[in-house]
């Protein structure tokens, strides 16, 4: 087991943002967590990437307590969230350069060179991440999150805000990741996409974490009735 949380709760003042939230993620399987817009999502994942503290719950990571030794498990983790986490006024390589130093990747050049190259964008390696178009933001950041050869990946909202282009690589590499045994979360809104990449699926309506099926023992098509039930439930309380 990779990560396993057991009961995350976050509250903000009265308000609770993720409750009771309970999953577990294995070597070679990708968690699909299905919400709207402020059900939580980026909230948990935040949490589970140790960039935000729970007020309750467990979180291991690689049998490490996470919580409590946050710094000794961020080196098995990859990141992609809604912030970019890397400094606009340098280049690509400039940040691959500057975090891999930090995390005391081996053959560091040559690493961050074949990881621009892999994410298309070696054109671009030298040009100040500021004028990056979403895309290829979002290719950057896969790249800075697989630098140093994570074991788990967490993905918030990946496909958002990108053309068919840019979507087709995430897809292809959250695939690839997959293959090489990493243990993956991806939250996002999208059903099409979210059942593409995804071997077991959640749901997550007002911070409330819900499994649903795996992959093999549910269609596409099933899965979208059910959310939209679930939204539609949700809007009738």
């Amino acid at each position: 087991m990779r990560l396993r949380a057991s009961q995350l709760t976050k509250n903000f003042g009265h308000r609770t943002i993720v409750k009771d939230a309970t999953l577990s993620v294995n070597p070679g399987e990708v968690v699909t967590i299905f919400g709207p817009n402020g059900a939580g999502k980026t909230t948990l994942i935040k949490i589970l990437a140790t960039l935000l503290k729970p007020t309750s719950g467990k979180l291991e990571i690689e049998g490490t307590d996470a919580i409590e030794d946050c710094s000794g498990v961020r080196r098995m983790l990859g990141v992609v969230i809604h912030e970019t986490l890397a400094y606009p006024a340098f280049s690509p390589y400039e940040n691959l350069k500057f975090f891999g130093q930090m995390y005391g990747v081996k053959q560091l050049e040559h690493r961050a060179t074949r990881l621009l190259a892999e994410v298309g964008l070696q054109r671009f390696a030298h040009e100040p991440l500021h004028i990056f178009s979403r895309g290829m933001t979002q290719r950057f950041m896969v790249a800075r999150a697989l630098l140093h050869r994570p074991s788990v990946l967490l993905l918030d909202e990946p496909f958002s805000g990108l053309d068919a282009s840019a979507k087709q690589f995430v897809l292809g590499r959250i695939a690839q990741e997959q293959q090489d045994g990493k243990a993956i979360i991806v939250t996002t809104h999208n059903t099409e996409l979210g059942y593409l990449v995804g071997t077991t699926f959640f749901f997550m309506i007002n911070g409330e974490l819900e499994k649903v099926a795996q992959r093999d023992e549910i269609t596409a098509e099933r899965l979208l009735l059910m959310y939209e039930a679930e939204m539609q439930s949700n809007l009738s309380v």
